[in-house]
């Protein structure tokens, strides 16, 4: 059985990457934080002013280890809310694994993944979305996601959802009272009001979820799939977008057989460009299976790159048959997006190849939400197309839009709109105060889950174990 975090146990972690550096840093946490940390530098630490560095020479029994710099701290004025001791030391991987090894000969075991950070939530130190935005920084390696992670890290989501949670238990608590006085035929809640608050409710939970799609693609890299018959230049378009040479470019049809994607950061915001096979009919097994990985990508995709050759658009003729083509295409994104309850993307069309023939002039299929004219042979049109792949996700950023990334977050969100919707049919249906009451609590529920207002164990267990060893 895993220890408990608040099993009354001093628990010490490497908290910077293993192996050989400048500086590495191992905290201990707990009761004893202080006593044995004062214990390896021979009585040196107690008495030092909470929260300012000393420099103290630790020691492997009668053996000096480092000359570390101690940063102690007393709780609760501390990250987990518990007395805490850092201990600074030279990044020799001899040297932690021994002061590890001290540390534990001393009292103290080691950390469990994540158990700093959920010693924080348990000390009320951090609430659960927070806590969970500590890993998404850690994990944050492009400006997208480190600006969406810190906003929650500052509160900003858990205020709102503390919010809605705090307006529902007022008309929670009146309800309450009709049961308590149920023999009397009483209401304490006014139904109207309730009926006007829960649909104000509704909407804002509306925004949050519908905003769920965006703040994952900045999270995780927005999916862009680049989609087109043989030949068009797709695989040329993704090696001039990433200015180097990643895909086999060739005049031969059907080179391209699996998706291949690269990710590339535009303005601070990361996308995944997946490079596809050609869409046609073949007799081929094995371009047939790519030609069905494609639609599998492009599913998921945010933005579908279709491509055309410009020099098959100059005439009528041409357009009508790419007009169909492109119709043709939608249809088969938008069924294969469905299928994956993936919500509708963006379609640009893209008219390629513009350095052997012109564009044409005011001409845009129905299906497409613009059409562009690059050559990325010759690299032009590429910036255009960069604005406004990354135009909605810049403005959501400079918005300060508070953005649903976690897709535990966007579950609770939408049972608590579903329990929400039940207590208003019943509500219109002339339901008792106390069958109401039973999907107005499933509301309450299902929101403090997502702050831990209510936490079984089974889930802290979950968040926190995908955390790292020594957060």
């Amino acid at each position: 059985m895993p220890a408990h975090p608040l099993d009354g146990s001093t628990i010490c972690a490497l908290s910077t990457p293993p192996g050989r550096g400048g500086v590495a840093v191992v905290r201990v946490s707990g009761p004893a934080a202080w006593d044995v940390v004062d214990g390896l530098c021979r009585g040196r630490l107690q008495g030092s002013p909470p929260g300012q560095a000393v420099l103290r020479q630790l020691t492997d029994g009668e053996h000096p280890l480092d000359e570390a710099l101690l940063l102690p701290f007393r709780g609760p004025r501390s990250f987990t809310g518990e007395d805490v001791v850092e201990c600074h030391v030279h990044g020799s991987p001899y040297v932690t694994q021994r002061l590890m090894e001290c540390l534990v000969d001393a009292g103290c075991r080691p950390a469990l993944p994540g158990e700093f950070t959920q010693r924080a939530f348990l000390h009320g130190k951090r609430d659960l979305a927070q806590a969970e935005a500590i890993g998404d920084l850690i994990d944050a390696d492009h400006a997208g996601a480190h600006r969406l992670a810190l906003q929650q890290l500052g509160g900003g989501f858990s205020k709102e959802i503390g919010g809605f949670r705090d307006a529902l238990i007022e008309y929670a608590a009146l309800m309450e009272l009709e049961l308590d006085f149920g023999e009397e035929d009483v209401e304490f809640a006014d139904r109207d009001g309730y009926r006007r608050h829960v649909g104000e409710l509704l909407q804002r939970i509306d925004d949050l979820l519908h905003g769920f799609s965006t703040g994952r693609a900045i999270a995780e890299g927005v999916p862009v799939a680049i989609l087109g018959a043989p030949n068009r230049g797709k695989s040329t378009l993704l090696n001039a977008l990433l200015k180097e040479e990643r895909a086999i470019v060739s005049d031969t049809p059907g080179t391209t057989r699996d998706t291949l994607e690269e990710t590339l950061n535009l303005s601070g915001i990361r996308f995944r460009f997946i490079d596809t096979a050609g869409l046609r009919e073949t007799a081929d097994d094995i371009e047939a299976e790519g030609i069905r990985r494609a639609w599998a990508k492009a599913a998921t995709a945010r933005f579908v790159l279709y491509l055309l050759d410009a020099r098959d658009l100059q005439d009528e003729e041409g357009r009508q048959a790419a007009e169909s083509e492109i119709a043709q295409a939608a249809s088969e994104w938008n069924a294969a997006a469905s299928a994956m309850g993936e919500p509708a993307g963006v379609l640009l069309v893209l008219v390629n190849k513009t350095d052997l023939a012109p564009a044409p002039e005011g001409w845009c299929p129905a299906e497409a939400e613009q059409i562009l004219a690059i050559s990325a042979e010759e690299r032009r049109g590429l910036d255009v197309l960069e604005e406004r792949l990354g135009r909605d996700y810049r403005s959501a950023l400079a918005e300060d839009r508070i953005l649903v990334t976690n897709l535990r977050h966007r579950d609770a969100l939408q049972r608590t709109k579903e329990a929400l919707q039940r207590a208003l049919e019943g509500l219109d249906a002339g339901l008792s105060g106390d069958l109401l009451a039973v999907d107005h609590r499933e509301a309450l529920e299902q929101l403090g889950r997502i702050t831990g207002a209510v936490t079984p164990d089974d889930l802290l267990g979950h968040i926190f174990s995908n955390f790292c060893i020594g957060k």
